[in-house]
């Protein structure tokens, strides 16, 4: 059965309540929420939709990811230039320890995955929430930032543009790709 919706669209949100994320960075100089809702049909365990972040990012993004890690390592801020994000990928369950690139899992909940990293510039949070919400399941991602001086100062400045235009886009390609997941097994079956 292929089942079409087509109201899939982002939308800013609150953060979910009775969350990790909030309380997880000791200040908060940025925060957001952007989330999605899919047929309730499409619901997916909270690792699996961490690794449908990973495995939808758009190319255009890989390569400013790339650029990144190449800045980054002259100026001395950590990368991920060392690190097997496949096999991280293919072993990930959620559980606090784990990364994937730079997104370490700090914390888990029924309904949240926390993910952080810390460096000398700026320390970020990004969870994971997916919910039940009747006949849908709500996909959000929320961002908390803690600027570290001057450095990252100019360093959110030059991201938090990209940052606004990709979660929404990410969010799409998730319920895009938890579409045609659904559909393949359904044709499979």
């Amino acid at each position: 059965m292929v089942l079409k919706y087509q109201n899939m669209e982002p939308y800013i949100t609150n953060i979910p309540s009775d969350n990790l994320i909030e309380s997880a960075l000791d200040r908060i100089d940025y925060l957001d929420a952007f989330a999605i809702r899919i047929p309730a049909i499409y619901e997916v365990s909270l690792p699996r939709l961490v690794k449908s972040f990973f495995y939808t990012i758009p190319t255009w993004c890989k390569l400013l990811l790339g650029l990144r890690e190449v800045i980054a390592g002259m100026i001395g801020l950590k990368t991920a230039s060392k690190v097997n994000v496949e096999e991280q990928l293919r072993n990930f369950s959620g559980t606090p320890g784990e990364s994937i690139a730079l997104f370490h899992v700090k914390g888990r909940s029924e309904k949240e995955i926390l993910t952080s990293e810390e460096d000398k510039h700026l320390d970020f949070c990004l969870s994971f929430f997916g919910e039940r919400k009747d006949d849908e399941f709500e996909i959000t991602l929320a961002t908390t930032v803690k600027i570290n001086g001057w450095l990252g100062k100019v360093y959110w400045f030059f991201v938090k543009p990209f940052h606004k235009i990709l979660v929404p886009v990410m969010l799409k390609r998730i319920a895009k790709h938890l579409q045609q997941r659904y559909e393949l097994a359904s044709v499979s079956k």
